[in-house]
């Protein structure tokens, strides 16, 4: 499960910043219209569900599983989805209050109010030492910094996924290789429309030992 790390240039770091600031604008656009627009939810839930769907299915993502999302934005699919995957507690938090408004808004609409919490909240402080498994979004940052509150704070045998567009795996993969108590268990690509490569993304599913 290995993967080559390399020192990064400057252009290395512009690149990243450019692309991830991209990704970041186009998920914040996308679950803002996908929170107002049903035939946008619609095409929405398919496609960006279905990846998230397979996460779940490799992650070894347990029916009781009480889970936290880091970064779960104005429309909270990943929440949706774990939703008709487990029957334990689910909690989505957001530094944007007003990401939180409407991503409830679309969790009553859904009628999941009594399955899904969303508060706010920093995925750099937010206690995790109730949970099973940890999500983080993509548009989560500081992505190392909170990786490393997670890295110490979950729980021995607690699961971890990471999300990253694939041009900034090389700090992920250096964050997991500085705490020897997490295992990279496997990494799934994900490249759905208009997500071609090299701009898809790629999840991290990690075990604490």
């Amino acid at each position: 499960m290995a993967q080559r790390t390399k020192r990064k240039t400057i252009l290395d770091t512009i690149a990243i910043f450019c692309i991830k600031k991209t990704a970041n604008c186009f998920w914040e656009v996308a679950d803002t219209l996908s929170s107002k627009n049903d035939i946008i939810t619609r095409l929405y839930n398919k496609t960006i569900g279905k990846e998230y769907r397979k996460e779940y299915e490799n992650c070894a993502l347990s029916s009781h599983s009480n889970i936290l999302h880091i970064g779960c934005g104005a429309y909270p699919l990943t929440e949706i989805i774990l939703a008709s995957c487990t029957k334990g507690k689910i909690v989505g938090i957001d530094k944007n209050n007003q990401s939180i408004q409407r991503g409830r808004q679309v969790i009553k609409k859904n009628k999941l109010e009594n399955r899904i919490a969303l508060k706010y909240g920093d995925g750099l402080d937010y206690p995790v030492e109730e949970f099973d498994m940890v999500i983080v979004s993509s548009c989560s940052q500081p992505k190392v910094k909170i990786l490393e509150h997670l890295f110490e704070e979950v729980r021995s045998q607690g699961s971890i996924i990471v999300r990253e567009v694939d041009i900034a795996t090389n700090d992920i993969m250096n964050s997991i290789k500085a705490h020897p108590d997490i295992e990279l268990k496997q990494q799934i690509h994900h490249n759905p429309f208009p997500f071609i490569e090299p701009i898809g993304w790629t999840t991290f599913c990690l075990s604490k030992k």
